[in-house]
């Protein structure tokens, strides 16, 4: 994640999007070893299109890192995903300290 979240609009965005079985079974085939999104798509029988939806959003919340790469056979040009490790802890201290905005 871009750092841990510290304030509860942070604390609900990360939890509503954890919050989605399709995006957990995502970044759980990906969590060893990357993949490019066709490669996902078929493993987990979800379209394509949303799997590359759910990458980036993945992207921008800092727990998937993609990379380019030039490959041999078509597609030439394929974008590999791994997810980046993250540990968050929610209790009840986290959220009462956790900053009103």
């Amino acid at each position: 994640m871009n750092g841990l979240p510290n304030t509860l609009p942070e604390i609900a965005a990360i939890l509503g999007f954890l919050g989605n079985e399709q995006r957990l079974r995502i970044l759980a085939a990906i969590a060893h070893e990357e993949k490019f999104a066709r490669e996902i798509s078929e493993e987990l029988n979800i379209s394509r299109p949303l799997v590359a939806i759910y990458l980036k959003q993945s992207e921008k919340h800092g727990l998937v890192k993609g990379a380019d790469r030039r490959c041999d056979k078509p597609p030439y040009h394929r974008r590999y995903y791994r997810a980046q490790p993250f540990e968050f802890t929610l209790n009840l201290e986290t959220l009462s300290q956790a900053e009103q905005e």
